[in-house]
């Protein structure tokens, strides 16, 4: 369940869904069947990031780390003309 930001360096507590980002990501190598089912299932996270977090940051999934929160990279923006 999420609870709190993603970014370990926030304190910030979710209340409600209306700012920041929700990320959902799939695990490959947590597979496991469903009881009566034929085909694998894939473990589900949720991590969510919010507003003013979810501005400058997103969040990568590392084979080795897991899930981790790295700096948006900069994009230039033309000059309205």
């Amino acid at each position: 369940m999420l609870s709190k930001c993603a970014n370990p360096e926030c304190h910030t507590t979710l209340h409600y869904l209306r700012e920041g980002k929700v990320f959902k990501v799939e695990s490959e190598s947590d597979l496991f069947l469903v009881e009566g089912g034929k085909r694998p299932v894939r473990k589900v996270e949720h991590f969510w990031l919010c507003g003013p977090c979810s501005e400058t940051n997103t969040l990568i999934k590392d084979n080795v780390e897991g899930v981790k929160v790295i700096a948006k990279p900069l994009t230039r923006r033309a000059a309205a003309s």
